[in-house]
């Protein structure tokens, strides 16, 4: 027996981050060469049963080395089983397979990059192939962002093979662990993520940045919040009319000051439409105030809904189908509990709760937090390119760093 484990575990300690990032790598290919030659059907089934075919091979490197998970990862394993076959049950015929699949996929995952050993990151992908894989995406959605064509309402217009800025900024902050690991300068990257975050110009990217930075290096106490509070108020009234961003983010605060004194409070919001949201701001940037109403929206139908409902969810991409602006959530907690239900929604808080708790070096952190907060804003967790590499490498990062607090050998300076 124990052979024949030796065995196994020499087949799947091949699976190293270098061929990991190779299967990221391929995916990207996919999906530039599909956004840049018209967005066909042939590629678009490629690029989805590619994914399938990489949750499949996780869930094999998963499946061989299963007991290497801890109590903590056993039970959550189980209870993500139980409650995502409820849903598929209650809810068969009515979801998109695929989608559910990718989403549901994100605790593979996570699990899977637990499992890995001292060897995973033993073969460590080129400079090249890091820096292609980072850069290509956010370069060409770049490009198609200051290319000329305007951005829509609502932050719903495509960049490149991204649907929208939040995702793009989201793929860039957590791909910046790739360039972590291959050693390369910490001031550099933070200063990549500074200035993409303000390239694509969106508010909650760069609240959620500065929040990640400051908690992951000073941690939450009062007195030094008020002090970066006060630093925060500073900038903005020395640049705010000079940096677009935080002027946005001024117009935002400001128009929904008076939408709220419109309808008299947050869920006389949801009893407005937008052409009454129109006339009392006299902006067309209403997009903090659409999430609120919409989430308004989300929550007054789940309270009405069947109690299997309530239980078990409506139904990945029921959101489409069921809420007035026919559009998914805009916050992947909310999309959680109405979609996947509440037993999913905990299993997905558990499961960050748990990195969070793990990953306790300083810059490694930083894009766990960001995007901890960054859910609360998007759509992210059908990003099947952004969340494979994120889990992933958390739960490798995870692995690695118990190793380290047990005294083995693991290069410190990675996970610093």
């Amino acid at each position: 027996m124990d052979v024949r484990i030796a065995e196994v575990d020499q087949a799947q300690s091949r699976f190293s981050y270098r061929a990991f990032l190779r299967w990221e790598a391929g995916y990207v290919l996919i999906l530039l060469l599909w956004a840049h030659t018209g967005e066909g059907d042939a590629l678009k089934q490629l690029s989805n049963g590619f994914a399938l075919l990489f949750i499949l091979r996780i869930g094999m490197y998963l499946l061989a080395r299963m007991r290497r998970l801890d109590g903590r990862s056993r039970v959550l394993l189980f209870f993500v089983a139980v409650f995502a076959a409820a849903n598929a049950i209650v809810n068969v015929g009515q979801e998109q397979f695929s989608e559910n699949v990718k989403i549901v996929s994100i605790f593979l995952f996570y699990l899977a990059g637990e499992t890995t050993d001292e060897s995973f990151f033993e073969r460590m992908p080129g400079f090249l192939l890091a820096s292609l894989f980072v850069a290509l995406p956010v370069l060409s959605a770049l490009v198609a962002l200051y290319g000329g064509r305007d951005i829509g309402e609502f932050d719903q217009a495509a960049l490149s093979f991204f649907a929208n800025r939040n995702n793009a900024v989201a793929f860039t902050v957590v791909t910046s662990w790739a360039l972590m690991l291959i050693d390369a300068r910490r001031w550099l990257i933070a200063g990549y993520l500074v200035v993409c975050v303000l390239a694509f110009k969106t508010v909650g990217a760069l609240v959620a940045l500065a929040a990640a930075i400051y908690l992951a290096y000073f941690g939450f106490n009062l007195v030094g919040t008020v002090v970066v509070g006060a630093l925060a108020a500073g900038l903005y009234y020395w640049l705010g009319d000079d940096l677009e961003i935080l002027s946005r983010a001024a117009t935002s605060w400001h128009t929904l000051g008076k939408v709220l004194a419109e309808s008299g409070g947050i869920w006389g919001l949801g009893k407005m439409d937008y052409a009454q949201i129109y006339e009392a701001t006299g902006t067309s940037d209403i997009s903090l105030i659409f999430r609120l109403k919409h989430w308004i929206n989300l929550l007054g139908l789940y309270a009405d809904g069947s109690p299997i409902h309530q239980l078990f969810g409506f139904g990945v991409t029921a959101s489409l189908q069921m809420t007035d602006e026919g559009l998914l959530p805009h916050n992947d907690y909310i999309r959680f509990l109405f979609e996947l239900g509440p037993g999913l929604l905990c299993c997905f808080v558990a499961m960050n709760v748990m990195i969070l708790k793990r990953t306790v070096a300083r810059f490694i952190s930083v894009p766990v937090i960001f995007l901890c907060i960054y859910f609360f804003s998007d759509n992210l967790i059908n990003n099947f390119l952004v969340m494979s590499f994120f889990y992933f490498t958390a739960g490798a990062l995870v692995s690695a760093q118990r190793r380290l607090n047990h005294g083995q050998v693991v290069d410190p300076a990675q996970f610093s």
